[in-house]
């Protein structure tokens, strides 16, 4: 028997302790592969890394959100539902393996970059196996299966790639520890999903087939675009710049990404929730959706400017004393940590409503241009002109999700948390200035301070998780509440 969902704040709680587990021990490889590869071998991990994740995006074809989404609406066609999503991902792990072999053999490597290339994507299909059977405990909303199971191979991909660093294999050994480790994770996260959760079917029918690869392939080009564009920098420069370029810029992105981690586990708590609530209870829909984006802002507000801030220093202590140059790109890209969060609700909301064909045309418009911007700025600039086309493209996806949800009355009424989040970001400046030779201690002290304006402000509050409870209970729809705006 599949056991009762969990609540909202329990789906949080477990994972966020799993993406704590996954931050972990991706700092520890970026850290590590940072501080023991030269700048030249970091470049080319970087790149083959990007190549293989650029092919790879195209197996995920937004099959998660949709597998999701028909689940919540058909429980009693799970088994159906799951063996569909599991035969097209894997049908698409192949076929972009094909692809990427016939580009690999076109392109300008050497024997060990070819090598690199395809425990790279190695490593993008354990991954994208393993997240397709995390989707199962969302649709289920049983989130609690993920903690042990990041504990499991983030131990193993610390274990495997400290292996390969301390006897000197390389980024070749790099990957291959990686690849083991996210194969493990595939492994046991279908193991729970066949033991406690669903097992797969294949008896459907090829119209059932066909017609989820038809929603699907809407989000999954949104989720292509979406994921591509976070490569397209990184793939500009290696073919305009040097290796030590692609360096500089992608062990800031990387860590920025890595950052992103912990508010991803709250929008994956939340999206059963919005997909659950939104045909019966759109006003709650709405309700749950401004109090996350509102608390979302309040929080990724503050890394950004202890890190903009503080970029040298961080730079330093992070990477290693080579990549002090990298400071700059680090500052620019520490400012679209928020964005890039709130971008991940609204996107998950567009979903929900089943508007995903906008995130199609935002993101293919972002990515177009932020090649075109790469293409300009990279001879000129270098790194530091990559970082600011990246910034700005992320700032547009934001600007553009949120106006498509507004047309559908998902509007984020963000006026208040933006005036609460500039009055606290002033204060948590002006201490860290007061402290600027203190790095750590400034930045506890503007840590502090900006938490006690955001309180005296009025930002967080008993209020919040009152309001989540009711946001809990579905209502009719069309039941009112006074304090909604259409």
């Amino acid at each position: 028997m599949t056991p009762p969902p969990r609540s909202l704040a329990g789906n949080f709680l477990a994972l966020i302790s799993s993406r704590v587990i996954q931050i972990a021990s991706g700092f520890f490889v970026l850290l590590a592969a940072a501080r023991w590869l030269s700048l030249d071998a970091y470049g080319t991990y970087a790149s083959v890394t990007a190549m293989a994740g650029a092919a790879a995006a195209m197996t995920y074809c937004g099959i998660q959100q949709i597998m999701i989404r028909e689940m919540a609406a058909r429980r009693n066609e799970a088994p159906a539902i799951v063996g569909q999503a599991l035969l097209l991902r894997l049908c698409l792990v192949a076929l972009c393996g094909l692809a990427l072999a016939v580009a690999g053999f076109f392109a300008d490597y050497g024997p060990e970059a070819r090598l690199g290339l395809a425990l790279a994507f190695c490593l993008e299909a354990c991954r994208s196996l393993g997240q397709l059977g995390c989707a199962v405990f969302q649709a289920h909303e049983r989130m609690g299966y993920e903690p042990p199971l990041s504990i499991v191979s983030g131990l193993a991909s610390v274990a495997l790639v400290g292996g390969a660093l301390w006897h000197g294999l390389g980024y070749t050994g790099v990957l291959a520890g990686l690849t083991l480790a996210a194969g493990l994770h595939a492994a046991l996260a279908w193991r729970v999903v066949w033991r406690d959760l669903t097992r797969p079917s294949l008896r459907f029918s090829r119209a059932e087939l066909w017609r989820m690869l038809g929603a699907a392939s809407v989000v999954g080009l949104g989720v292509f675009f979406h994921q591509n564009l976070f490569r397209a920098n990184t793939l500009v420069l290696s073919f305009l710049a040097d290796a030590a370029a692609v360096a500089d810029f992608q062990a800031p992105h990387e860590f920025i990404l890595k950052l992103e981690i912990l508010p991803q586990a709250l929008m994956l708590a939340v999206f059963p929730a919005l997909s659950r609530l939104a045909p019966i209870d759109p006003l709650g829909a709405r309700r749950l959706f401004r109090l996350i984006f509102r608390h979302t802002l309040h929080v990724m507000a503050l890394p950004s400017i202890l890190l903009a801030y503080y970029a040298e220093p961080a730079c330093v202590l992070l990477f290693g004393q080579k990549f002090q140059g990298a400071a700059m790109v680090l500052r620019l890209l520490a400012l679209a940590l928020a964005p890039l969060a709130l971008d991940m609700l609204v996107n998950n909301v567009l979903v929900a409503i089943g508007r995903q064909r906008y995130a199609l045309y935002y993101a293919s418009a972002a990515l177009a241009l932020n090649v075109a911007g790469n293409i300009y700025a990279v001879p000129r600039y270098g790194a530091v002109g990559s970082a600011v086309v990246a910034l700005c493209s992320y700032v547009w996806l934001l600007i553009f999700s949120t106006r498509f949800a507004a047309r559908h009355s998902y509007r984020p009424h963000a006026l208040g948390p933006l005036v609460r989040v500039l009055c606290a970001s002033g204060a948590c400046l002006g201490a860290c200035m007061l402290l600027r030779h203190a790095p750590i201690l400034g930045a506890a002290s503007g840590t502090l301070v900006y938490l006690a304006v955001l309180v005296g402000l009025k930002g967080f509050g008993p209020h919040d998780l009152a309001e989540l409870r009711s946001v809990a209970k579905p209502r009719p729809q069309g039941a009112g509440d006074p304090g909604e705006r259409p």
